[in-house]
């Protein structure tokens, strides 16, 4: 998808607070150059960071202040920022000023992502349930 005049985004990562680390080294590393300036001011953290070696989060987000763009394409974007992101979950949208929107998946282990607008799942533990109920219903006919 390509998004144009002015992007906002909000992307929030959880994982091992080493893992965290890398993410931001990465984000102000200035590989996301070609398509903004990553403003440190975008990175925040959550309350856990500061006292904890185990899972923390952060949230990559321009907080509504748009960023002024001729073109900004989605998958070549989201391609090199999951990638870095591959061993947190991450999950995220992106729009433009025009409210086109794209919201993705990355899920820990995956260095790609899916349009999550394409799958929804209210509950996995329920609908996995289900689908197990399902199965044996059809092996009990």
């Amino acid at each position: 998808m390509i998004l144009y005049d002015e992007i906002y985004f909000e992307i929030n990562a959880k994982g091992a607070k080493a893992d965290i680390k890398k993410l931001e080294s990465f984000i102000r590393s200035g590989e996301l150059d070609d398509f903004f300036d990553a403003d440190s001011e975008y990175i925040n953290h959550d309350d856990a960071f500061d006292g904890n070696d185990g899972e923390s989060a952060l949230v990559f987000t321009n907080d509504d202040m748009g960023i002024e763009i001729d073109e900004f394409d989605t998958d070549e974007f989201l391609e090199l920022f999951c990638k870095a992101a591959r061993a947190l979950d991450v999950h995220g949208t992106l729009y433009d000023i025009d409210d086109n929107e794209f919201s993705f998946t990355s899920p820990k282990g995956d260095p790609y992502y899916y349009d999550s607008s394409r799958h929804t799942v209210f509950n996995d533990e329920l609908d996995e349930a289900a689908r197990e109920e399902e199965v044996d219903d059809e092996a009990d006919e």
